[in-house]
């Protein structure tokens, strides 16, 4: 594993198995990669996690790791709805964990978030109207997003 939590500012060349073409995001507890799958022939996103300082060093690093993957090993190919991100891996990896999710090309919103470059009400209703059927989707499915974008 290339990536380094601590040095948010250099881009690493590889994670795990994947190429990586650029950085897409970065929040307290992670940072988002686009990288390249050449097995499948595809790109994906990967979210690193952060490891919190009080979690390294002592005997339950394992098991912390262990906790934090388990539902996200478990949505692995599950998640089926066009409007919700597939997670195609979950990788408990001792020194920088990681999850392999669907790449969606785009941007977001905040260009939008001023009184100068308002969204039509039209396209507002259908933005909405996507997040809440896949809100819809994931809650029958017993699960709850904590981190809608």
């Amino acid at each position: 594993m290339s990536a380094d939590p601590a040095a948010p500012s250099r881009l690493p060349r590889q994670i795990g198995k994947y190429k990586v073409l650029g950085r897409l995001g970065e929040g307290a507890t992670s940072e988002v990669f686009h990288a390249r799958d050449e097995f499948h022939g595809r790109d994906v996103a990967i979210k690193c996690v952060h490891i919190p300082e009080y979690v390294t060093g002592g005997d339950d690093d394992g098991h912390y790791i262990e906790r934090f993957f388990a539902a996200e090993a478990d949505l692995v190919g599950k998640l089926e709805h066009p409007n919700v991100v597939q997670i195609f891996d979950a990788v408990a990896d001792p020194e920088l964990p990681y999850v392999v999710m669907e790449y969606v090309p785009g941007t977001t919103l905040k260009a939008f978030c001023r009184a100068d470059a308002l969204l039509s009400l039209e396209q507002v209703v259908e933005i909405g109207f996507k997040c809440a059927m896949a809100l819809g989707y994931v809650s029958r499915l017993g699960l709850i997003h904590r981190d809608v974008k």
